[in-house]
């Protein structure tokens, strides 16, 4: 992984662990009340004092806030004295803010959760509270914020201490996948775990995670749905952002990602650039319907793409020369081999075309020296493209 990879994705794990839960999962939740975990937890109260059920908890939907009763234990609450001055605090407005004893609290609100745990098999192994809810003693009221973290969970849950299947904690469909479709959202992958955080990039991006193990995406995917993009026929429609066709230029000099991928250069990049007019387009109007357009065929010029100077003569800071040098797939993602030959084939294979004339594209010295020597020995059917058989300066010297 680089460098840059690695901050990204060191960067999506520090702030998923700061958005605390996904709320998908775990229900915003409402809590109106006034209570220290800290302060109890200093006067030594247990854990399970407060929360006696939790040991025998099996299902997370199970409400495990105590009730008054285990309140007034301590608290000398008196419900025909809601404004009782006492120590430990036992008027109603200590613990429900801004209540006065008149009518009903505000009510305490915790959707249950879309996901599996079982306090009671966690007990029964030995496992303390604070292991998974590290940060109660020094919280004051716990929230979901306090809630174990994924991270947290797999460290245990390894496929040896613990079963690793995801379906363990996370809701799943009769063929054993994670069930994504929840009635808070779509559950997606916050990038946590392996950088795989379903973001506006990640249908770009998903390539390196898909080949580091192609199981762990099937927890969610069935093939079928790979397919949907991957079969060459059908292109997701939301792949690129809005106005790409204004900015894809960039990307596809630099080629990243691959256009090939899912764009047959010279049918869907040259068709389209033909119809903008942006391009060298075969124009056969006017040419006898039983002549051989391959060769009768006339090129005309829409609008320009490329600037003043790409092709004259004389090299200048704006030729095309170096650009095809240095990328010539670039140049081929565009135009078809009958462009270069127009120009720079001998008179035996030179295009018809209007433009038609033999330039040298090597530079001076070439046929003397030994790369020309050696391009020939390793393939001398490349020379054929543009030199005839009998051609003198087809041969080495």
């Amino acid at each position: 992984m680089t460098r840059a990879a690695l901050t990204l994705l060191l960067a999506s794990i520090a702030s998923a662990e700061a958005r605390g839960p996904s709320t998908i999962i775990i229900p915003e939740q409402r809590i109106p009340l006034r209570f220290s975990h800290r302060q109890h937890l200093a006067l030594n109260v247990k854990c399970e004092f407060c929360h006696s059920k939790a040991a025998l908890s099996r299902v997370a939907r199970d409400f495990l806030v105590p009730p008054e009763e285990v309140c007034a234990d301590c608290h000398a609450i008196e419900r025909d004295k809601p404004n009782k001055q006492a120590k430990p605090v036992a008027a109603c407005g200590g613990c429900h803010p801004g209540f006065s004893g008149i009518g009903q609290p505000a009510r305490i609100e915790i959707p249950p959760p879309f996901v599996k745990f079982n306090h009671q098999v966690h007990v029964s192994r030995g496992v303390e509270c604070v292991t998974c809810h590290a940060t109660v003693p020094t919280a004051d009221l716990a929230t979901r914020a306090e809630l174990p973290r994924m991270p947290l969970c797999l460290s245990c849950h390894d496929g040896k201490q613990a079963p690793s299947q995801c379906t363990t904690c996370h809701l799943g469909d009769a063929e054993g996948r994670i069930k994504t479709a929840l009635p808070t959202g779509t559950l997606t992958p916050s990038g946590v775990l392996r950088g795989d955080a379903h973001d506006l990039r990640f249908k770009m991006d998903h390539r390196r995670v898909a080949a580091n193990d192609e199981r762990y995406c099937e927890n969610c995917h069935r093939q079928e749905w790979c397919q949907s993009c991957h079969n060459g026929i059908v292109k997701p429609l939301d792949f690129h952002g809005n106005d790409y066709l204004s900015l894809h230029a960039a990307d596809a000099r630099r080629n990243i990602p691959d256009c090939a991928s899912c764009h047959r250069r010279q049918t869907f990049c040259l068709g389209c650039h033909q119809r903008s007019g942006v391009a060298l387009a075969r124009d056969v109007r006017g040419v006898d319907p039983s002549a051989d357009t391959t060769t009768n065929a006339h090129f005309t010029q829409g609008r320009k793409f490329h600037p003043e100077g790409w092709i004259d003569d004389a090299r200048g800071p704006s030729h095309h020369a170096p650009q095809a040098q240095r990328n010539i797939a670039a140049s081929a993602s565009c135009h078809p081999q009958e462009t270069c030959l127009a120009s720079h084939a001998t008179a035996g294979l030179r295009s018809t075309s209007p433009v038609g004339r033999f330039v040298d594209p090597h530079p001076a010295g070439f046929a003397t020296s030994r790369r020309c020597r050696a391009l020939a020995d390793k393939n001398p059917r490349a020379c054929l493209k543009c030199h005839t058989v009998d051609d003198p300066a087809r041969s080495c010297r």
